[in-house]
């Protein structure tokens, strides 16, 4: 073997693919170290199989626990821990290709050793997971999907609160409503995450909960005790629901620079939008990134009514004033150009950076989003956009270039590409009509939207 230093070996490891670094382990050290690495930095913990039960007995190693940096964790495990006989459960055979299969793991499990054997009782396995999730202390981002379990036999909230550790950075949370109260409420240990991730839900088949006491008295608290690092927040809803109780309680975040926010595209999409308007304000001083996507996971109805939604993003921005949000990101093909144009308008005065896909836009619809920029200096407009899908012309090019003189990133979408766009072109003074063979020289000229080093 070839004596080269640890920093050469992980240069070349960084060539090999993920898939091909587990043959390599044996070579040395350094690629011993990067495999394990690989192998273990993301892990899953949802449905109860060999795999799981392997991690378990694995991660008990201390030297391998402290490889895991993202955690994916559902509990739906613990009722198949406790009812073994739960039909969902990977571990009931019921049909003969099942039941052969599980005769050959049997016999190769005689040769071995099985995993199984190692947990004596229900009990014994849930110690164990408990022991592992408490024992991982380098994960820094941490994924949870809790909802529709009312019918799991133990509360999965010590397991779950066992990994918040100093170390954890992002916090993405699928969660309903009613179990936003045992899990987040009195958890201080979460104080150093800069990324929360919010799915909320409502699970339908329990007991209605008063979701706005909830949200007041528990959810809006919990977010604010992160305010000493919370730098990214996402809110999303799962289905139509009003959240403006949230948002006009959540406290003053003095250092939220980004902001997701995933609105349903039926009605009341995320609640009263003065609710909204009221958050946007307060974080006027701080928000430098907005992003905005409609959703259509849950709701009544197939069709959705991008009216609806049109009217609510108008009445959220009527009174809103950022005063120095510097990228706007719309991304959606359920985001009507009507909406998407409103924000731009409303923003154009500060932001240097615009995404703006999902959707076709003509050339028309790209002179409108220009125009919003027309009150600024030509040398203090956008600096980076992404449009898709276009129809990329000369014209268009041409309408870039003269418009966007700094533009130093351009990210097009394109559907085709042609010598003329629609009849709104035709119209347009400063666009000159191109044979096909002028097109390729204008593509040359996209050279001038690269990135500058």
């Amino acid at each position: 073997m070839v004596n080269l230093p640890h920093e050469i070996w992980s240069h070349i490891a960084h060539f090999v693919p993920p898939s091909n670094l587990e043959r390599l382990i044996s070579v040395n050290s350094t690629f011993y170290d990067i495999a394990m690495d690989c192998r273990y930095r993301q892990l899953s913990f949802a449905y109860l199989d060999d795999r799981m039960l392997r991690n378990i007995v694995r991660l008990k190693d201390p030297v391998v626990a402290k490889r895991v940096r993202v955690l994916h964790v559902y509990p739906v495990f613990l009722k198949q821990v406790l009812d073994p006989r739960e039909p969902d459960s990977p571990l009931v055979r019921r049909s003969l290709l099942l039941k052969l299969m599980a005769f050959a793991t049997q016999i190769l499990e005689q040769k071995r050793g099985s995993v199984r054997r190692k947990f004596k009782t229900p009990q014994d396995m849930i110690h164990a997971i408990l022991d592992v999730f408490g024992g991982l202390p380098n994960v820094t981002d941490y994924h949870i999907v809790w909802c529709g379990l009312q019918d799991v036999p133990k509360s999965p909230v010590p397991l779950l609160a066992a990994v918040f550790q100093s170390n954890l950075r992002k916090l993405a949370l699928d969660i309903s409503l009613e179990n936003v109260v045992s899990l987040l409420a009195s958890h201080p240990t979460t104080r150093n995450i800069e990324e929360l991730d919010l799915v909320i839900r409502i699970d339908h088949f329990v007991e209605r909960s008063n979701h706005l006491l909830i949200m007041i008295d528990h959810l809006a608290p919990a977010v604010a005790r992160l305010k000493l690092s919370l730098r990214k927040l996402t809110i999303q809803a799962w289905e139509p629901l009003d959240l403006s109780p949230f948002f006009r309680t959540l406290q003053w975040l003095p250092l939220l620079e980004h902001l997701t926010l995933g609105i349903p595209i039926q009605e009341p999409h995320l609640g009263d939008p003065q609710g909204l308007t009221a958050f946007l304000n307060r974080q006027s001083a701080t928000l430098r990134s907005l992003t905005l996507r409609a959703t259509h996971y849950s709701g009544p109805g197939f069709t959705p009514d991008t009216m609806s939604i049109d009217g609510w993003v108008m009445g959220v921005l009527t009174d809103v004033h950022i005063a120095h949000l510097r990228s706007l990101d719309i991304s959606s093909s359920l985001f009507p150009f009507t909406a998407s144009l409103a924000c731009v308008l409303r923003f154009s005065t500060t932001i240097t950076s615009l995404v703006l896909t999902g959707c076709y836009h003509t050339f028309a619809d790209i002179v409108a989003v220009l125009d919003a920029f027309r009150d600024r200096h030509r040398a203090e407009r956008l600096e980076t956009l992404r449009l898709g899908s276009v129809a990329l012309t000369p014209g268009l090019l041409d309408l870039l270039a003269h418009e966007l003189p700094n533009l130093y990133r351009l990210e097009l979408i394109v559907r085709e590409v042609t010598t003329h766009a629609d009849e709104y072109l035709q119209s347009y003074t400063s666009v000159r009509h191109r044979s096909e063979s002028q097109i390729v020289s204008s593509l040359h000229r996209c050279s001038r939207f690269t990135p500058r080093n």
